[in-house]
């Protein structure tokens, strides 16, 4: 983050945020809530407060205190999940304040995401380092304290770091040399770390963001730019090809070997989740204060995880929540579609946590990611509010 970004945020409430987001031996929380505590004293807080944060807030709570009645991660996240969500968008919002251009404000995304991947990014690589690529293993220690992290939680740190591409092509000559290296190794590094952890999602992510990001410039692009575009693009994957073998028996493919070709974990069956997605939606109904995750294990749904531990009620709460945001995100890309660069970042981290909040638990292991996106959609609702106070007053 650049000086000025700093400055209009303050040096305090930037420090405990990168803390929070680094969560140093896993007690970032403690620095997530003093980031809290330092809002909640802001003077121009009450501005802040809308119905996207009551809506939030009454969902954490309802969750919360489904929560009580099975305390599988301890009795500390009864508070994280009640206040955590409201208290991070309110955090995005205070954020984005109105000395903020459209490039610093995508600056302050990028940096985010970056630092909330690193580290996952240090402990992959050390443990490429020390393994090999090819190891039976795909779990990986965490490198605060060692703890084994899930490859597929492990790999949700790289979520964000998918959308890079679509970065450099969207705004490839107003970035710096040395900001141009650092996005293109940190996207190497996250694919080779994704493919170590054999997460054919965070694949996913990143070829549907990115293929829906090249609609969405095409369409904005003269015709010159388009083809220059597409070449290059062309250029690139020919030389990419000619590298890196992909075939399934390949060292850099190990750790796929047989999930992709397998009937009842392949992509058919998005990885063995339809059957339980299937169930989730009759316990809906016939379970409406919530299942025990013997039945059948998770979801693999944001939503209907959300329904197992807090019952219909939160369900409908954080679907509500959700068609709501997503109505508001797209408001914010037609908002001003020349801003090509902000609106591809508004586009590809919207996307990102959209699909991969379709296909994992979220609550029961991605927590923070799902903070990270509260912050997010209260940057994108102050974004939405700065610009159409601008709007007024040229009108006026």
């Amino acid at each position: 983050m650049s000086n000025s970004i700093i400055n209009s945020i303050g040096y305090l409430r930037v420090i405990l945020f990168l803390t929070y987001l680094i969560d140093p031996f896993n007690y970032g929380y403690l620095f997530g809530a003093l980031l809290i505590i330092s809002i909640i004293t802001d003077k121009l807080l009450v501005e802040k407060l809308d119905f996207n944060f009551t809506l939030l807030l009454l969902f954490s709570i309802c969750y919360a205190i489904f929560y009580i009645f099975n305390l599988e991660l301890g009795s500390q996240f009864i508070l994280i999940y009640a206040l955590f969500p409201a208290g991070f968008y309110l955090i995005g919002k205070t954020f984005n304040n109105k000395s903020l251009n459209n490039i610093q404000l995508f600056y302050l995304l990028f940096a985010s995401g970056f630092i909330f991947s690193l580290p996952a990014m240090v402990s992959v690589l050390t443990s490429i380092i020390d393994k090999g690529f090819v190891v039976i293993e795909r779990d990986v220690p965490m490198i605060w304290g060692g703890n084994v992290i899930p490859a597929t939680n492990m790999a949700a740190y790289f979520v964000l770091n998918m959308s890079i591409p679509a970065f450099l092509v969207a705004g490839f000559k107003k970035f710096n040399l040395p900001l141009k290296l650092l996005m293109i190794s940190t996207f190497i590094i996250s694919v080779l770390c994704v493919l170590r952890l054999g997460s054919r999602t965070q694949l996913s992510i990143f070829f549907i963001t990115f293929i829906i990001s090249l609609i969405f410039l095409i369409r904005r692009q003269t015709v010159k730019q388009n083809v220059t575009l597409f070449g290059i693009l062309f250029l690139i994957f020919n030389v990419f090809l000619s590298y890196v073998s992909f075939d399934k028996d390949s060292d850099i493919m190990s750790a796929f070997a047989g999930r992709m070709e397998s009937k009842k974990y392949g992509a058919a069956t998005a990885g063995g989740r339809t059957e339980r997605w299937t169930k989730s939606i009759v316990n809906l109904w016939e379970k409406p204060l919530g299942w025990d995750v013997t039945d059948f294990g998770f979801s693999h749904n944001l939503w209907f995880d959300i329904a197992r531990v807090g019952g219909t009620l939160s369900f409908i709460l954080l679907l509500i929540f959700t068609i709501k945001n997503a109505v508001n995100i797209k408001k914010a890309i037609l908002l001003i579609p020349q801003n090509a660069l902000l609106n591809t970042a508004f586009i590809c981290y919207g996307l990102s946590f959209y699909l991969l909040f379709f296909v994992e638990p979220i609550f029961d292991g991605y927590f923070p990611l799902f903070v990270f996106y509260c912050f997010f959609l209260g940057i994108i609702a102050q974004y939405n509010i700065n610009n159409r106070a601008i709007k007024n007053e040229q009108n006026s």
